[in-house]
């Protein structure tokens, strides 16, 4: 298959906007996360689930494969020696979800077992991001299940965290990344429902809290130079520099209050939304291409991707 670059703007204000790809509503959600093969390749979910596809950004030619995941919701590519094998969350269509390696034909090689803490917590386990440290530990937030994020040590042994510490428990912690920050490794949270990103140490030691008024509902995250790139729910992309100064580096007035949100309402039947160039509709997966462009995918039926040539005019 070829997708066409669908639409192309620019502004000397706002980034420059590529449309690599726009599903059609009918053939279901895209709830995806995206990331960059070692080939230059983007990969994102399928619309409806059940499959990736593998998109060339230089010639819109693409594959799909069918991969046994339910949602696609946050995709790492990991390396051993020369494999080239992704992580994946899965939050299922129904708990409990999965976290599992699949290779680039779509089979699992490896899965994480749902960490416990109690017997009555069993079946919960909704994951929705995963970050991978260069010691070998795997950071893994379960933003849909039980709000709790769970750190795999290299060794096997399983530590989880409620947030409590910092004050107020985690609430949909729906994103993860690793950052450097004082030349130590620091793990940043994307506490959605509490709008608020929360950094804890190796530990799992809780160090402080981010907010702001432009974060409304931070869900995913990458780590790129040591920025922070985070996908606003709510119709943003922000970004915090080394010093955690936040930013936003597209700026829009949110849009979920409107009638079907992230989708559209007609005759009261929920249908796919009319996704505008320029405009953000409900920014969900993020990366950072080896290019430095920011690629984002928006979470609807259908779905799009779409990456941003960023000018640095950004907007506290």
């Amino acid at each position: 298959m070829k997708y066409p670059k669908v639409h192309t703007s620019a502004s000397s204000s706002s980034p420059q906007w590529h449309t690599l790809f726009e599903g059609q509503w009918q053939e279901g959600w895209m709830h995806s996360g995206i990331a960059q093969l070692k080939d230059g390749r983007m990969v994102f979910e399928a619309p409806g689930g059940n499959g990736l596809i593998y998109l060339d950004p230089r010639t819109g030619n693409s594959e799909s494969v069918e991969v046994p995941v339910a949602a696609a919701h946050n995709i790492v590519v990991a390396y051993s020696g020369s494999e080239e094998s992704m992580w994946i969350c899965d939050p299922g269509a129904e708990p409990p979800g999965q976290v599992v390696r699949i290779n680039l034909a779509g089979k699992i090689v490896e899965r994480i077992e749902e960490p416990l803490r109690l017997p009555n917590e069993a079946g919960k386990w909704r994951p929705t991001a995963i970050a991978l440290a260069d010691n070998g530990d795997r950071w893994i937030a379960d933003g849909y299940g039980l709000s709790l994020v769970h750190v795999v040590r290299a060794d096997g042994t399983i530590q989880t965290f409620d947030g409590s510490d910092s004050g107020t428990p985690f609430n949909c912690p729906h994103g993860i990344a690793i950052t450097t920050r004082a030349g130590k490794a620091v793990i940043a949270v994307a506490d959605r429902a509490n709008k608020r990103l929360v950094y804890i140490d190796e530990s799992g030691k809780f160090i402080k809290v981010i907010s702001g008024e432009v974060m409304t509902s931070p869900s995913s995250l990458i780590n790129h130079n040591e920025k922070l790139y985070v996908t606003d729910l709510y119709s943003s992309i922000l970004m915090l520099d080394e010093f955690d100064t936040l930013t936003s580096i597209h700026p829009s007035e949110p849009i979920n209050a409107r009638e079907g949100w992230p989708n559209a309402l007609k005759n009261g039947e929920i249908i796919g939304p009319t996704l505008a160039s320029g405009t953000m509709n409900s920014p969900h997966g993020i990366t950072v291409s080896k290019d430095g462009h920011v690629h984002f995918t928006d979470w609807c039926l259908g779905g799009r991707v779409v990456k941003l040539v960023i000018h640095l005019h950004l907007q506290k």
